[in-house]
């Protein structure tokens, strides 16, 4: 039994040889597409997402914060407080090596600016916020502010307000505090988008009253978190970096200070020596010879 079909008897493609590859062609690059999130599934309903949003934290350090630490921890890391006086016609209390003449009264007086814009400023936040710069991430020892103020009685904190000098001594007994950083604001300017304010604030030492740090800020409309948090952020730079210049400061030497509390001394003067003693007495001059002529007669 034969089989009968038909056969193909074209010959084969000829081959084509493959060109080379040129010195500056490149090969081609592939790559993959950007993965895409996928989406939620269709019967997923708003009740079943996160209900909040949170945005992340910004904590930028101040760029004195860690001079400032360890300057801190060379004197001793000394106590601090934080007063932000609660009233615009307040003032500091007077250091020793501040001038206490009453400055030109460049400041908005009552019945000047509106009772409501002033009554904007908020105190407390200010206080809040200024104490977390200085505390520098838990490395400084701040007092509470709102303990301090619950552990002074309404005439220290009338006498710290009005920049008594005597508050100093009831703050370094009754706190506990070497430091003071008072804080007051001034009315400046009143514009139709609000009360502009400058805030001044001075570092004190409780001991001895030598001021260690001052800074000041113009705070302008509107005063939100982020103007607060802005016009804080430089009053605590300003402060670090006084008080970092005061603490790493050389103290002048014993030997200097004891000889600018000793009175001038006298250019020293030259005696001259007493003459030689004599060895051998003088000698006698020789008596005059008698006379020869013979006595006048009367």
């Amino acid at each position: 039994m034969g089989l009968i079909g038909c056969r193909d008897n074209t010959p084969p493609p000829p081959r084509v040889p493959i060109p080379a590859q040129d010195r500056d062609q490149r090969a081609a690059v592939y790559g993959n597409d950007e993965m895409k999130p996928l989406a939620p599934p269709p019967d997923q309903s708003r009740e079943f997402r996160p209900p909040y949003d949170d945005a992340p934290i910004v904590n930028q350090r101040p760029p004195e914060q860690r001079a400032f630490v360890d300057a801190y921890r060379q004197v001793g890391s000394p106590r601090i407080t934080l007063f932000v006086n609660r009233t615009l016609e307040g003032t500091i209390v007077p250091s020793s090596g501040r001038d206490t003449r009453d400055p030109v009264n460049e400041y908005l007086q009552p019945g000047q600016y509106d009772e409501a814009n002033a009554k904007s400023l908020d105190y407390q936040a200010i206080e809040t916020i200024l104490t977390d710069w200085l505390a520098a991430n838990g490395q400084v020892t701040v007092i509470s502010p709102t303990m301090a103020r619950q552990r002074m009685t309404e005439e220290q904190v009338r006498e710290l307000q009005e920049g008594r000098p005597v508050a100093l001594r009831e703050i370094a007994q009754q706190l506990d505090a070497d430091i003071l950083i008072q804080v007051q604001a001034h009315p400046t300017k009143q514009t139709r988008d609000g009360l502009e304010f400058r805030v001044i604030s001075e570092a004190i030492n409780t001991k001895d009253g030598q001021s260690i740090g001052r800074a000041v800020v113009d705070v302008v409309p509107p005063l939100e978190k982020t103007t607060i948090n802005r016009s804080t952020r430089f009053l605590a730079r300003k402060l670090m970096d006084d008080m970092i210049q005061t603490w790493s400061a050389p103290p002048p030497p014993a030997r200097e200070r004891a000889a600018a509390a000793a009175p001038p001394q006298l250019p020293e003067r030259s005696i001259e020596a007493p003459p030689p003693a004599p060895t051998r007495p003088p000698a006698v001059a020789p008596a005059a010879p008698p006379s020869t002529f013979p006595a006048t007669q009367p």
